[in-house]
């Protein structure tokens, strides 16, 4: 097994076909009148299109990973259906990672509205299997980098080990976490992380 550890090489020659985008959107949001939350309007605008705005220079191709039907007909991103809908945030990861063309795979959740490119960039540069971001809630899977090849891998073992656990599989990968004085640099307020969960939420955005 390999300990994770904290590489400062750079893997900035990478171009952007050999990256995707993975967007992870599950059901309809029961609190916000039962639309799936990637269709919610912020500030004029859907989720959705922010999130595909702010990666499209930075990736080759976006999947949409979802079980929700009203996305079906979503013509600007490859869309995939989650296998195992509910199943929780590693085996949804897994089924990102195997539909994924590109080897450095960019995961966002589709309640981000302002997901951040110039963070993506930073994170683009730090050479490791995962490169996650840590704010003062804890990991943020879901504005991370991960390795296809040998991330998929892993999390396939430990699930075959009955453990879903979010970090169960980081053990056999080198990992990289961005503290806050770090992401901060970029973005100062860590906007990047807000979700959309609740009215209150959509009119804070």
């Amino acid at each position: 097994m390999r300990n994770a550890i904290d590489h400062s090489g750079r893997l900035s020659t990478l171009s952007p076909h050999e990256r995707s985008g993975l967007i992870f959107a599950g059901g309809r949001a029961t609190r916000l009148g039962g639309v799936n939350k990637a269709l919610l309007e912020i500030g004029g605008r859907r989720i959705i299109d922010r999130i595909l705005h702010a990666l499209e220079p930075l990736v080759s191709e976006s999947v949409l990973l979802t079980n929700d039907d009203s996305l079906r007909h979503f013509g600007s991103a490859r869309l995939v259906f989650d296998p195992e809908p509910h199943a929780g945030v590693l085996p949804a990861l897994l089924a990102g990672l195997d539909a994924a063309q590109g080897e450095m795979c960019l995961a966002v959740a589709c309640d981000m509205p302002f997901v951040s490119r110039p963070l993506f960039e930073h994170m683009l540069g730090l050479d490791a299997d995962v490169v996650i971001p840590r704010t003062e809630h804890g990991l943020e899977p879901m504005h991370a980098v991960y390795r296809r090849s040998t991330v998929k891998a892993a999390i396939e073992a430990a699930l075959a080990r009955g453990d879903r656990r979010m970090i169960s599989y980081f053990s056999d990968v080198t990992v990289r976490e961005v503290a806050q004085e770090e992401w901060a640099a970029v973005d100062p307020a860590g906007y990047a992380f807000f979700n959309v969960n609740t009215p209150a939420d959509r009119e804070e955005a």
